[in-house]
């Protein structure tokens, strides 16, 4: 079978399985004490073994081969747009526009155990559940067909897809501009990994840097409406603070592709010194 119709099998997927869980049905079946563990760990959990059945063998990449290279120059600026992602915590508290409470009390009251059993399994999901279907998969699927960006559009809205159940399903009583800031976000990280993925870090640097993002989210702070209950939570009355909260992601997306740009001109000069 060729790649385009595995692709579109792939996405068609991805994009059911989180809209089923929206469904009330799905949610009364799953119940409330469960949901939250079956979104945060099933969703990846089953784009892994979607991945991996249609696509045993992943497509070759659409841009450059990863190269370790490439990933190790990328790495930093990883670190530094995760920097500037979660900023908007400590512009948000400095203008007191948020207010910080508990969240889960066993996460509280053992942040180290959390973080020794939560970070090593999202960094695992993150490459090879999320990244390798939805870049692997999706992206690299599509690309021969469509062009590799329709592809990586089409990875983006099938990686929003998938985050929508860890938005709306936290409160019953929804907030739009938490809900627009959620979705925006959720936009800026996944065009944060097809910029990390197609530069030449590959799954493996997008799928990290994804599984790091997963695990703050779900293991250390997030939301009060959200459906995870980490460590801690955060709670605001001010509307502007969503709009520093989308601006902080997209600042972390900036700095992802300005780290991908000054990686091209230095292998670009790297190998002009080479020829000389």
């Amino acid at each position: 079978m060729s790649l385009t119709p595995r692709a579109a099998r792939l996405t068609a997927i991805l994009i059911l399985l989180p809209l089923c869980l929206l469904h009330p049905a799905a949610r009364q079946a799953i119940g409330r004490a469960r949901l939250d563990g079956v979104v945060f760990w099933g969703l990846p959990l089953a784009a892994m073994f979607f991945a991996a059945l249609l696509f045993p063998r992943l497509p070759a990449s659409t841009d450059r081969p990863t190269s370790w290279r490439t990933a190790l120059r990328l790495a930093p600026f990883c670190g530094l747009a995760l920097l500037a992602d979660f900023s908007y915590l400590g512009v948000g508290h400095l203008l007191d526009w948020v207010t910080f409470t508990f969240g889960d009390q066993q996460l509280s009251g053992h942040p180290g155990a959390a973080v020794a059993r939560g970070l090593p399994l999202c960094l695992l999901v993150g490459v090879i559940g999320w990244e390798r279907a939805l870049r692997g998969g999706v992206l690299s699927g599509w690309a021969g067909a469509i062009g590799t960006v329709p592809a990586a559009a089409l990875s983006v809205i099938t990686g929003m897809a998938l985050a929508a159940p860890g938005i709306l399903l936290g409160t019953a009583f929804y907030d739009p501009p938490y809900i627009a800031a959620a979705f925006a976000v959720a936009a800026w990280h996944e065009l944060a990994y097809v910029i990390v993925y197609l530069s030449g870090g590959g799954i493996l640097l997008a799928g990290l840097y994804h599984g790091l993002l997963y695990f703050l989210e779900g293991f250390v702070i997030t939301d009060v409406n959200s459906l995870f209950f980490p460590l801690s939570n955060y709670t605001t009355s001010e509307p502007r603070f969503y709009l520093l909260r989308a601006g902080a992601a997209l600042a972390g997306a900036v700095v992802v592709a300005a780290g991908a740009r000054w990686g091209r001109r230095d292998a670009a000069t790297t190998s002009l010194r080479g020829r000389g």
